[in-house]
């Protein structure tokens, strides 16, 4: 499937297809590849969620940008069991300090995501209904610097893309300055937040009482945690879901033991079939998205390991 020209997609996906499994909507956070070439990105991602028969996702850069920029800016690191750290890194901020070149790089995506036209992502918003698909969340990755112009041009490219979602890891302080954009346009905010029991800057939206305080913000606000973080940080996620429920849009399912290393589902300690089940068995109109951020297996494909999360997902879910 990845091979094949989108071209051909559309004729395989004659219909809308839907991906829920005993009411429980599955998709994938697009994040999931982001540890391939970024040439063709968007093609793979498109054809991966065909060939799965995964009607949603949570749609996040670098698959919607321009390869070689994308890929001067976020270099592709490959996973080593607790994730790609160099995949997030955003425009405005990062994890690691970056040389000139990639901080140059950095600075010329920033640009390109502010003056980009609005109607290429209408194009890409196509390209997924076209085939079948839906981006039901969109997730800018806009880095720590966050300016007033960066939250209205994401409000702005969610609408475009058909996302009725923004999901971003967003600090207390910015998500102040969100919520009243979020009314503007009408949006769903899913606040991510960085899930630590032991956080270092209060600002960051790490313990679940941050979470709760900023939900307060906006009745536009809710939450998307990821629940391998959540583990990896000293939370329970499942209690977090049961407590929080009504106000949870989505869940980053990924897998992670509590030392914080990334496994395939099923693998580590983030109790993903009992949530999967919970949300069944409450009928929680919660989204789930597929996560994966440790190392393929030799031989194998991101693909194969996203399909492999849906036959988990449909026998935890039988």
């Amino acid at each position: 499937m990845a091979a094949l020209p989108l071209s051909v997609v559309p004729a395989l996906a004659a219909k809308k297809i839907s991906s829920k499994i005993n009411d429980v909507q599955i998709g994938v956070a697009t994040y999931s590849y982001n540890d391939l070439p970024r040439q063709g990105l968007l093609d793979v991602v498109i054809a991966s969620m065909v060939d799965c028969g995964i009607g949603d996702c949570l749609l996040n850069p670098p698959s919607t940008e321009p390869a070689d920029l994308s890929e001067k800016a976020r270099p592709v690191r490959r996973a080593q069991g607790r994730g790609a750290g160099g995949a997030r890194v955003a425009s405005g901020g990062g994890r690691a300090a970056l040389s000139p070149e990639q901080a140059a790089a950095v600075e010329a995506l920033h640009h390109w995501h502010l003056t980009v036209p609005l109607d290429y992502y209408t194009g890409i918003r196509k390209r997924f209904a076209d085939a079948g698909l839906e981006i039901h969340t969109y997730e800018p990755t806009l880095g720590t610097a966050v300016s007033d112009e960066d939250l209205t041009r994401a409000c702005e490219v969610t609408k475009a893309l058909g996302a009725p979602v923004l999901a971003e890891p967003l600090t207390k302080s910015a998500a102040k300055r969100l919520a009243p954009l979020a009314d503007k346009y009408g949006l769903k905010v899913a606040l991510q937040g960085r899930p630590n029991m032991n956080p270092t800057d209060p600002d960051l939206m790490s313990k679940p009482s941050d979470f709760e305080e900023a939900m307060s913000y906006s009745k536009n606000f809710g939450t998307s945690i990821d629940v391998g973080d959540a583990t990896a940080g000293g939370w329970d996620p499942l209690k977090f879901v049961q407590d929080t429920h009504s106000r949870v849009f989505s869940l980053n399912l990924k897998d992670r033991t509590k030392a914080g290393v990334s496994m395939p589902w099923g693998q580590g300690d983030s109790r993903i079939k009992e949530i999967l089940q919970l949300i069944r068995d409450k009928k929680y109109p919660i989204r789930c998205y597929i996560d994966c951020d440790y190392a393929t297996p030799e031989g194998g494909s991101r693909a194969e390991d996203v399909k492999r999360c849906v036959e988990f997902a449909k026998a935890a879910l039988a």
